[in-house]
């Protein structure tokens, strides 16, 4: 489920077909798959073209001779799109070529293919062909959805108490204080759990048959691209953030300076998590990443502000306010929701080539599936208004229940290839 799209070869590929492209789509046990073009003479290096830089992951490229003997000659290099490596291919018979990368975006890709020296002959012996790993695809979804959820969880929820409980004044209610530092320490820990996680779903979808599940040639690849500068980027926040939280709520002075340092942080690490996104693909990056981080940052405090306000909402401590306190998180659920409806029409425009990609491709389909439950989530909010007091809390829950499957659903959106 690779971003960055591989668009030419030479030898050329026989098989390769250019994404969202509508013609059939030959597995590589088929012939002309399986022994690719027959050249009459050894070429002297193997290039491979791409829609956009790639970083290699290990040597990058492997290419097998039939006896299963590597025959590259030094390490790959890279100029530009373009990736080659020198051969020494003079052996008669069907080489295997193997290549995995990692995009800008941070996105795992790789493949395979191959071509014949004067003649066919069986495929290299340990040529195992790399797969789109859908266990890589469902483990970098769930890795991206708790990312998303500890977002919510830490950010949003601290940006319920300064932005609602600290004007009010009820911020140190000591029964609700304690439930909101829980709410944001369980998204402290969401975030520094995500990381590792997501390691291992990089790990799983670049590796080939055969590999171990913590292969060191690809963890150490991995961890030395795109991806891994991301990875310590988040991590590093996730650690001050742990920090700032921790000295916020055992301040005696300087609380209000330190509590407002959090806020800001929360949109560094939107505008990190762009980087391992559709928007690192934009032109100008500048305009998507600030639109993915204001999205972002929007989710975070809706879902962040619901889910405050459901752990305070039956404190004793704070009985009396009750009706300030929606009021004032309603306010800013609507300003994050028209937010989010911008944003989000922007990004579409962005990724989608036009309406038919809703159908026709597995991105525009979870969009369309992701647009549905926001609907849902809206409606289940638009009920909590109209409803007697004390059964808002029942539709607040499932408001809730359909916030977070809207992350599950931006992760998997975020995992899948865009039509643009």
């Amino acid at each position: 489920m690779a971003h960055a799209s591989l668009v030419r070869t030479d030898p050329p590929d026989p098989c390769l077909i250019l994404p969202f492209s509508r013609l059939p789509r030959l597995s590589h046990g088929d012939l002309p798959c399986a022994t690719g073009v027959v050249l009459r003479r050894p070429p002297g290096f193997v290039r491979l073209f791409f829609n956009e830089r790639v970083e290699l992951i290990g040597r990058g490229v492997r290419v097998l001779a039939p006896n299963g003997r590597r025959v590259e000659v030094g390490p790959a290099e890279i100029s530009g799109a373009e990736v080659s490596v020198k051969v020494n291919a003079a052996e008669p018979g069907t080489y295997r070529v193997i290549w995995r990368a990692v995009a800008s975006d941070t996105h795992p890709a790789q493949g395979t293919f191959a071509f014949s020296v004067g003649r066919s002959s069986g495929p290299a012996a340990g040529a195992g062909t790399p797969a789109r790993s859908t266990m890589g695809l469902a483990l970098q979804t769930l890795a991206r959805a708790l990312h998303f959820a500890g977002y919510a969880l830490s950010f949003g929820v601290f940006g319920f108490r300064q932005l609602v409980l600290v004007p009010m004044a009820i911020a140190n209610d000591v029964s609700s204080a304690r439930r909101v530092w829980r709410l944001v320490g369980a998204g402290v820990l969401a975030l520094l759990v995500a990381e590792p996680l997501a390691l291992v779903a990089q790990t799983a979808s670049l590796s080939a048959p055969g590999d171990g599940p913590f292969d060191l040639e690809v963890v150490g690849g991995a961890l030395d691209s795109s991806f891994g500068r991301v990875l310590a980027q988040r991590l590093g926040a996730a650690v001050l953030l742990w920090v700032l939280v921790g000295a916020v709520r055992n301040a005696h002075i300087g609380e209000k300076e330190m509590a407002w340092a959090v806020l800001p942080l929360g949109a560094v690490v939107a505008l990190i998590d762009g980087e391992a996104a559709h928007a690192a693909g934009t032109r100008p990056m500048w305009a998507g990443l600030g639109i993915n981080m204001v999205h972002e940052a929007a989710m975070g405090l809706w879902l962040g502000g619901l889910l405050g306000l459901l752990g305070v909402y039956r404190m004793p401590g704070i009985a009396s306010r009750r009706g300030a306190i929606v009021g004032r998180t309603a306010r800013i659920a609507l300003a994050s929701v028209t937010v989010l409806i911008i944003t989000g029409t922007v990004m579409a425009v962005q990724h989608l080539t036009g309406l038919r990609d809703l159908a026709a491709t597995a991105y525009g389909r979870t969009l369309l599936v992701k647009l549905c439950v926001f609907a849902a989530g809206l409606a289940f909010a638009w009920a909590a208004v109209s409803a007697p007091v004390d059964a808002r809390l029942r539709w607040w829950v499932r408001e809730a229940g359909a916030l977070l499957g809207l992350l599950a659903l931006a992760g998997l959106l975020v995992s899948l290839q865009p039509p643009v």
